[in-house]
């Protein structure tokens, strides 16, 4: 647990800077630091935000990576983010499912729980979709990470165990094939080790997370130690990142 790959920044809606989070990492003896912040697609400070982790990395006695949070857009696995020019030097795409993705665009959960109610969803319908979009992502784009998978699924009062082990093992033989990459993340509180296990045995690296929007929770972990512990002997890598700039 000497990493902490999902901390946002003030480029965002973290609380504190770039510098002020390193500096925290270090003093908690990370060895690894994942600077995260969330994108559209009209963001335009994404090459400056590269520019400024890789001077913090050149002072700082943790390996920083520079990486960018986006939603998915639809069930087709496109993502909210800036125009490939401007994601030069960015070495992970954080893909999250804040929303639920569907047909031609995407479902609020409160709308979701609404029409499960009437009965105009189905539950396996939603997760699904939710399945599908996530490993389009992986195929569609480099570089993923899956942030806090299956975040949006308590939101629409489904539970994880719900989605079905199939499903969850497409997914894991995606982001082994594709080369993705999945966290486990504390404020989230996911995924659970049912679902990071098969991942796990996919061969797929798994990245410990705080998801930390203030410099006083990065690097402490609960969940993610607990998840950690149950996970199949011999089956977890870590995550294996980008190493740049590292002092």
């Amino acid at each position: 647990m000497r990493e902490d790959m999902h901390v946002h920044s003030t480029f965002s809606d973290g609380r504190h800077t770039v510098e002020a989070n390193a500096e925290t990492a270090a003093e908690r003896g990370l060895r690894r630091l994942g600077c995260v912040d969330h994108v559209r697609a009209d963001t335009s400070w994404v090459p400056d935000f590269a520019r400024h982790v890789r001077r913090v990395a050149g002072c700082m006695p943790v390996t920083l990576e520079v990486g960018v949070e986006t939603k998915l857009l639809d069930a087709r696995g496109r993502l909210d983010l800036p125009p490939a020019r401007d994601l030069t030097g960015v070495e992970a795409i954080y893909v999250a499912d804040h929303q639920v993705p569907w047909k031609d665009g995407v479902l609020q959960p409160r709308e979701v729980r609404r029409r499960l109610q009437l009965g105009r969803l189905d539950r396996a319908d939603v997760i699904e979709m939710l399945v599908v979009a996530t490993r389009d992502a992986m195929r569609r784009h480099e570089r993923v990470v899956l942030a806090h998978l299956f975040s949006v699924l308590p939101k629409c009062r489904i539970h994880e165990d719900e989605v079905p082990l199939d499903l969850v093992d497409e997914l894991a033989r995606t982001a082994a094939a594709t080369g993705a990459e999945i966290e486990i993340d504390e404020r989230w509180r996911c995924p659970s080790h049912r679902v990071a296990g098969r991942f796990a045995l996919a061969g797929v690296p798994i990245r410990a997370s705080t998801d930390s929007h203030r410099r006083e929770t990065i690097g402490r972990y609960e969940y993610v130690s607990e998840v950690f512990g149950q996970l199949p002997d011999g089956g977890v890598q870590p995550g294996k990142g980008t190493v740049r700039h590292a002092a």
